[in-house]
């Protein structure tokens, strides 16, 4: 009796919240992963009110009202990360705040639903979610007086283990934005660590107090500092799979998920459908995400995708996003979007050339589909190498490309049996896991709500100050003692020197 009295107060405390949600990234790569968080919360009794560019739009869906901003998609442009890709990922942070959180999060604040909510002092939220992306919106915890949880759709991000007092290490886990792999050279070594300590100084002593600037025109300047905000995250739920990720050591707050967007039985349109089935020669399907669009390509990368494809035996699945693709070969089947998952999941498809997006690439390894990678931006560099290193495709580089090298890869990924039994083995262990992703990410949500934050869940490191951190008075401390006990030694000898050389020649005289 007393179990089941407990059990219905933990499920009631749990069902029932009201939740605000805030994911400000306009990419539909990045909202796949948050979508069914959002939709699974407001089925499980749930009040929901998420802020997002991609709503669901789902009628049955009573509990969930989705604040649609969609316009920040005419406000993003990613050219400017494409073509600085080879930017440290400090510089890469500035870009973020220049070109990204300043004007979308601005502009989805000043949305007039988001207004509403923000001037009404009688709205009532007993937990905040928001992307780490963007910073700014951590102020929404602090309006509710509501704890927070943190959410990204990428593996490795420095801010997110910084706010809950992760332990970065420059060699064992580089910045993922630096592009390594698994093992780095001296020169590679040298770089990660001068990255992460002005990454740390950057971020800490210039941006986020840049950040705290927007956040108050919006909260107020009595909210705290928007750095100590970030610090009292309960939790941050991140994006991970071991193939783009090396394992590491994490504190308890920070939850790595995966394979949360899979939807698995999704269905092909009917022309495409027979399109496919009839490519008994097999087909090879090339898309590069929602944020790199081929139709952007340069015309000298175009060509040379285009003379290989044309020599191929194989039907090339193209997801091309205007009207007409100049040259296109007889064998190549162009679409301005395409179900990836139905897609990947058809037989007679043998691999998939990929940008190296997160998501891409668990769809590849849930379906078994050897990959060549062709990377562009930010944490692609590194996942396509990964692809490399795992064995379960070829990686490219788009800079030195040519008609030979592709049409090598290619054939090499769809003869070569290693790569399709390497992608199984892989897609096997990913899957063997005692949780969902998804049922992951809602248990620890309403473990959240049930305790009303996670305090006890916050590391030390993040009270601790960088000097003791460092042991850099326990150094100062050992240095001193031995610096004092040579400087005595060597007083003494100064000292006892004479002496000693006084009795020597006394004893030299008498002798003589």
């Amino acid at each position: 009796m007393f179990r089941s009295v407990c059990f219905f107060i933990i499920v009631n405390v749990a069902s029932g919240a009201n939740i605000f949600a805030i994911f400000s990234t306009p990419s539909i790569s990045h909202q796949v992963v948050f979508q069914p968080i959002w939709r699974e919360l407001s089925l499980r009794g749930h009040k929901v009110t998420v802020v997002t560019p991609n709503p669901l739009k789902d009628p049955t869906l009573t509990n969930l009202t989705e604040i649609d901003v969609s316009h920040s998609y005419s406000i993003f442009s990613l050219q400017a990360f494409i073509d600085n890709s080879h930017f440290l990922p400090h510089q890469q942070m500035k870009l973020a705040v220049d070109y990204f959180i300043k004007p979308i999060f601005e502009s989805q604040l000043n949305y007039p639903d988001v207004m509403k909510i923000l001037k009404d002092n009688n709205s009532h939220f007993d937990l905040v979610i928001s992307e780490m992306f963007c910073a700014p919106a951590y102020g929404f915890a602090y309006k509710f007086n509501a704890p927070w949880v943190g959410m990204l759709s990428l593996p490795d991000m420095s801010t997110a283990s910084m706010a809950v007092g992760n332990p970065l290490h420059p060699v064992l886990n580089p910045d993922s934005m630096l592009g390594y792999g698994r093992r780095l050279s001296f020169w590679e070594r040298l770089i990660s660590t001068y990255s992460q300590i002005r990454y740390t100084l950057r971020y800490d002593y210039e941006i986020m107090p840049e950040l705290d600037r927007i956040a108050r025109k919006y909260f107020g300047d009595d909210m705290p500092y928007l750095g100590d905000i970030e610090k009292n995250v309960s939790i941050i739920l991140t994006t991970h799979n071991f193939i783009t990720s090396k394992p590491k050591p994490t504190v308890p707050a920070l939850i790595e998920i995966g394979n949360v967007h899979l939807k698995k039985n999704v269905k092909l349109p009917q022309d495409l459908q027979k399109e496919l089935d009839k490519a008994t020669n097999g087909v090879i399907y090339f898309s590069l995400g929602s944020n790199v669009k081929s139709a952007n390509i340069s015309s000298q990368l175009r060509n040379v995708i285009i003379s290989s494809f044309a020599e191929l035996p194989y039907t090339i699945l193209w997801k091309w996003e205007t009207d007409h693709l100049p040259g296109k070969p007889d064998n190549v089947i162009t679409r301005k979007w395409l179900p990836q998952e139905a897609v990947l999941a058809h037989p007679n498809v043998k691999a998939f050339i990929t940008q190296g997006g997160l998501q891409s690439m668990e769809e590849a390894i849930y379906y078994r589909k050897p990959l060549i990678g062709m990377p562009f931006f930010a944490d692609q560099m590194k996942n396509v190498r990964s692809i490399a290193e795992h064995g379960i495709g070829v990686a490219l580089n788009t800079d030195t490309l040519t008609k030979e090298k592709l049409k090598s890869a290619i054939l090499e990924v769809v003869n070569d049996k290693k790569y399709k039994e390497k992608i199984s083995e892989l897609s096997d262990l990913m899957w063997d896991q005692p949780m969902s992703g998804l049922d992951t990410a809602i248990w620890w949500i309403e473990y959240v709500i049930r305790h009303k934050g996670a305090k006890h869940l916050r590391s030390p490191l993040l009270d601790l100050p960088l000097y003791q951190y460092l042991l850099l008075d326990v150094l100062a401390f050992v240095f001193g003692v031995i610096a004092t006990t040579l400087g005595l030694l060597y007083a003494a000898y100064i000292y006892t020197k004479p002496v000693i050389q006084g009795v020597v020649g006394k004893n030299k005289v008498k002798s003589n």
